[in-house]
């Protein structure tokens, strides 16, 4: 099927009907490369067999434009009754002898290359026009050098219609795709064939053809391959339609290819070499051939490509660096020149590399690390290794690569230091480096923040350099020690951050970047190691949020920790309104890997807030994205990963994570989590005894850095439910104690809540089920609706409890868990109600009276006060006692609940 070629077909139709008629027509079909003139004259058949017309078709090719009478003998051979009886230079007798007294289609493709006999011929017998009946069908490569030639231009003279082939639209490349695959194309896959082909049939169907060998599947992520393929069929007859053409046409071909939309008349005069009429008609004759668009620029992604290509590897480079010059004194942005100057070899001159830092810098503004590192990688080449410039280039390197890749920003940082003659250089080189991206263990990093620091500390005044002043010097050095504070486990850095956490005022300076970073870094501290209450280190963190813009360059300093401390002390809606907006800013900008720490970061949030399905899918979406990747978690949003895992019950996804980084035998905080998910793997494989020394294992490494705080990691908790199942009960309750004690230090709900609870489970009678009702009355004063559906479903269980009263607390708990996205522990939660439910009904007897149930029932389908007094002709007071006494034996707190507690009562006998 041909797409959008109605036209065309509508004007054959028409010469046809014609010719029926005794009419005779010349129909010209123009087009560009490839536009599909083969494919239209060779469709005139089924048409013409439609209206009784028998078809004679040749095709001119410059193989055979030599040879006398060419086209002729291939019409003549094509017809038996002439054959070769009929002398070669006869087109007359084909018109005469062909298809007498019916019409009769001729068709004559790529007319451009027929040799002059067979034109001569054709003209005598168009001389006195087109004979009757006869439809003559002819195709031309528009703007081709030989559509000049006399002769021919007398034939197209005498055409009586004229078709042109355009390019085909979006919707009708869509269309040849699916017919190739046979199946729906996506749309991100369809609009990159239909741009990098530009329309041409010849390129889309070249495009397919690779696609489909390559085993391509016509899906968005195949998208970006599709521009990169190079079809052999559209290459070769790229290269056989530069081979006919004039070299100022070539050589306008090759420039505009280079230049690309920077291709302006001036430009192009310079890089080709021609004059301005010469470029002209080299230009007009390109655009007819449909080889450059109405904006100068050559058509499609991929012819445009295959052009430059065709020059010889050093024409190409001496091209682009042409270009690179021409493009540069004419003022075009830096990122414009900077292209061509990385398709060339070796680059000359201290210009070249100034471009590429400035062309950086543009692709950093606009939101491209990723291209800000190409060009500035390409200026390294072209630098000495002892060159001081280098170091500055290695450090911006560094800053472009933070975004995308954390580990190479540091290895090229690691690089430029000894480069560096003062220390303050060596400083702000080091500050560019967000530490929750580093890597503890490379480069002996902490030892570097050491020596710097002192190296700071130890230099004159008089040897600073004079780009800095004294307050940015004192600013650099905060942030460096903040920075290792982030990063050290050593005790005399906890020693010394515990004093100077000690003596933060109740509103800390934080007016400048620096004093805001040794701030934020101080209060984790104080959260990790329960040095502070929740309700200080809370107030704190929000102070900073306040003063720090919500931009994704935060992502690379200590900030973040703030957010962490938000979400372990109850307040997560402050942490999740920066994350909100800083999100799309990070997006906008291509900050990659700024937002895997913010995405993982708003993981953790959610989980404080209660919403462990969203936490749990936006960690499986990061998991995802990291194995889809070319590296790991940073070690932050490992941790972040890991402990949803854990708290969602997935413990099995948290230790293959955490057993395959390489940092899990490095980090003392992922050291532990490993050993906790490894616990928790044994004590749902049925053996408590390992799953008690793995959670011990993993108290003591957080034990060793100083970090006591079970809103960090309840190992204790884990390991007093072990002793429980054990039957070492004594043992479970110290450790239970031991997780209170320091919950009730802390000051925050969730933690609190969640030691009570284990305390309420491993003691036995009525002592436990108070603890347990302690826990529902703290987590009912916090954030999350998760852990308190986990403290009322522990309560529901207690044997204690009235039967009414458990039933109710696990309706609640299910609601909350169904609410709160949590169906791991709502199945859990129905269970237990089911199981609640059956006890219920065997081992108690309705306790409402009879008109205590019919104002119940009447009450649990909706109906008012009113119209229950109504409906039973009962006062209203009367209808208020009735379910008064209702809520009191069925032990809930109002009306809403009353359809949930009727489950269990027997219905209404029928009257």
């Amino acid at each position: 099927m041909l797409w959008e070629r109605e036209t065309a077909t509508a004007a054959a139709e028409a010469a046809l009907r014609r010719a029926a008629h005794g009419g005779g027509s010349l129909l010209l079909v123009e087009g560009a490369l490839g536009a599909g003139k083969s494919a239209f004259l060779h469709s005139l058949t089924s048409l013409s067999d439609r209206h009784g017309a028998p078809v004679l078709a040749a095709h001119a090719s410059p193989n055979e434009e030599g040879f006398e009478y060419g086209v002729v003998r291939q019409l003549a051979d094509a017809c038996p009754p002439v054959g070769a009886r009929w002398p070669a230079d006869s087109f007359a007798a084909l018109v005469d002898v062909a298809a007498p007294g019916r019409p009769l289609v001729i068709t004559v493709d790529d007319l451009h290359w027929c040799d002059t006999a067979s034109l001569r011929s054709l003209l005598t017998v168009l001389a006195p026009g087109v004979p009757g009946g006869v439809v003559l069908v002819v195709s031309v490569l528009s703007g081709h050098v030989r559509v000049g030639r006399p002769r021919l231009r007398a034939v197209l003279a005498r055409a009586t219609s004229t078709v042109d082939l355009s390019p085909l639209g979006p919707r009708s490349v869509r269309a040849l795709a699916e017919a190739a695959y046979g199946t729906r194309v996506e749309e991100p896959f369809a609009r990159a064939l239909h741009t990098a082909s530009g329309g041409s049939p010849l390129v889309v169907h070249g495009l397919l053809d690779e696609a489909v060998y390559r085993g391509l599947e016509p899906a968005g992520a195949h998208a970006p391959a599709i521009a990169a393929l190079r079809p052999d069929r559209v290459r070769r007859r790229l290269a056989s339609y530069l081979g006919t053409q004039p070299a100022d046409v070539r050589r306008a071909a090759h420039a505009l290819a280079v230049l690309g939309t920077a291709a302006d008349p001036p430009l192009l005069d310079a890089l080709a070499g021609l004059t301005g009429p010469a470029r002209a008609r080299a230009v007009v004759s390109l655009r007819r051939s449909g080889l450059v668009g109405g904006d100068g620029s050559v058509f499609g992604s991929v012819l445009r490509d295959l052009l430059v290509e065709a020059l010889p590897a050093d024409q190409r480079s001496a091209l682009h660096g042409a270009a690179a010059d021409v493009l540069y004194r004419a003022g075009y942005p830096a990122e414009t020149v900077a292209e061509h100057l990385m398709a060339v070899p070796a680059l000359h001159g201290g210009r070249t590399v100034a471009l590429l830092r400035a062309a950086a810098d543009s692709a950093l503004h606009r939101g491209s690390p990723r291209s800000a590192a190409r060009y500035l990688r390409r200026a390294l080449v072209n630098v000495p290794s002892a060159d001081p410039e280098r170091a500055r280039l290695l450090v911006d390197l560094a800053t472009a690569e933070r975004s995308f890749a954390p580990a190479a920003s540091l290895r090229h940082v690691v690089e430029a230091l000894p480069l560096l003659r003062h220390a303050h250089e060596r400083a702000a080189a080091l500050a560019r480096l967000g530490p929750l991206h580093l890597d503890p263990a490379a480069f002996r990093i902490r030892s570097t923040f050491r020596r710097l620091i002192h190296d700071l500390r130890r230099c004159p005044p008089a040897e600073r350099p004079s780009t800095i002043s004294e307050e940015v010097d004192r600013d650099l050095l905060l942030r460096l020690r903040a920075r290792a504070y982030a990063l050290s486990t050593d005790d005399r850095d906890a020693h010394a951050m515990l004093s100077a956490f000690q003596g933060l005022a109740p509103d800390p300076a934080t007016r400048t970047p620096g004093e805001r970073e040794m701030a934020a870094s101080l209060i984790h501290h104080a959260l990790v190691t329960n040095s502070a209450p929740a309700p200080r280190l809370a107030a704190l963190a929000s102070r900073l949020l306040q003063r720090e813009p919500a931009a994704p360059d935060r992502i690379h300093t200590v900030l973040p920790l703030a957010l962490n401390v938000l979400a372990a002390t109850g307040h997560p809606g402050d942490a999740a309104a920066w994350l909100r907006a800083a999100a799309p800013a990070a997006a906008r900008q291509g900050a990659e890997a700024e937002l895997v720490v913010i995405r993982a970061a708003q993981a953790l949030v959610a989980l404080a807030a209660g919403r462990p399905g969203r936490a749990r899918r936006e960690a499986q979406a990061l998991e995802a994205a990291a194995e889809g990747g070319d590296g790991d978690l940073p070690p932050v949003c490992l941790a972040a990963v890991a402990l949803i895992a854990l708290d969602t019950e997935e413990p099995e996804r948290a230790e293959r994570l955490l057993a395959r980084h390489p940092l899990h035998a490095e980090d003392p905080r992922l050291t532990a989590l490993l050993h906790a998910a490894r616990g928790a793997l044994s004590a749902r494989g049925g053996d408590p005894r390992t799953a008690l020394h793995r959670f011990r294992t993993a108290g003591h490494v957080l034990e060793q850095i100083g970090w006591r705080n079970p809103v960090i990691l309840p190992w204790s908790g884990c390991a007093a439910l072990m002793h429980h199942r054990l039957g070492e009960d004594p043992e479970a309750v110290t450790a239970a104690r031991q997780d209170v004690e320091r919950a009730r230090a802390f000051g925050a709900p969730l933690p609190l809540g969640r030691a009570l609870g284990v305390l309420g489970r491993v003691t036995a009678g009525r002592a436990g089920t108070e603890r347990l009702e302690e826990s529902v009355a703290v987590l009912e004063q916090g954030s999350s609706p998760y852990e308190l559906s986990r403290a009322l479903h522990a309560l529901g269980g207690r044997p204690e409890q009235d039967p009414a009263r458990r039933l109710a607390l696990c309706r609640r708990a299910l609601e909350l868990a169904v609410d709160c996205g949590a169906p791991w522990l709502a199945d859990r939660v129905r269970r237990r109600l089911d199981d609640t439910r059956a006890e219920t009904a065997a081992s108690s007897a309705d306790p409402l009276t009879p008109s205590e149930r019919r104002v119940a029932r009447l009450a649990a389908s909706g109906l008012s006060n009113s119209a229950i007094s109504l409906r039973l002709g009962i006062s209203s007071r009367m209808v208020e006692r009735h379910l008064t006494q209702s809520y009191r034996k069925l032990d809930i707190p109002g009306k809403t609940h009353l359809p949930y507690a009727l489950e269990g009562v027997p219905a209404e006998p029928a009257e």
